[in-house]
């Protein structure tokens, strides 16, 4: 089996990317079987601050969407909130059994909280 290891870095991937069009950092390495530290790092240092900009741009996409939901939902008429309330408890609820089975960290436990008030006030 071979160890060539497929990457391909330059300062181009290291732009912000719009989320239709990801792509892949490969580089081919055919050179040597083994790469050497320092190539591996440099590949780490390129892999994690192109996760860090992924993680911003989805941060800025989410914080978007949620403006829009308050926004929208301040707009609906009074009686239709208490529907939409009742209707999003039971989902919520629902959503939060999911992840009875699984082990998950308190940071996730406690923005899905933050985010559930914050929508639940919205809708006051």
């Amino acid at each position: 089996m071979s160890s060539i290891v497929k990457m391909q870095v330059r300062n181009s991937d290291l732009e912000a990317l719009p989320a239709s069009s990801p792509q892949p950092v490969t580089v081919l390495a055919e050179e040597s079987a083994t790469p050497s530290d320092h190539t591996l790092l440099d590949l780490l240092a390129t892999l994690s601050t192109r996760n860090g900009i992924v993680v911003v741009q989805h941060g800025a996409r989410l914080a978007v969407v949620g403006e829009l939901l308050v926004a929208m939902l301040t707009h609906l008429p009074v009686e239709m909130r208490a529907g939409i309330v009742e209707s999003f408890r039971d989902r919520i609820e629902d959503l939060m059994s999911l992840s009875d089975d699984r082990s998950l960290p308190e940071q996730y436990h406690s923005a899905l909280l933050t985010e559930v008030n914050r929508y639940l006030n919205a809708l006051q």
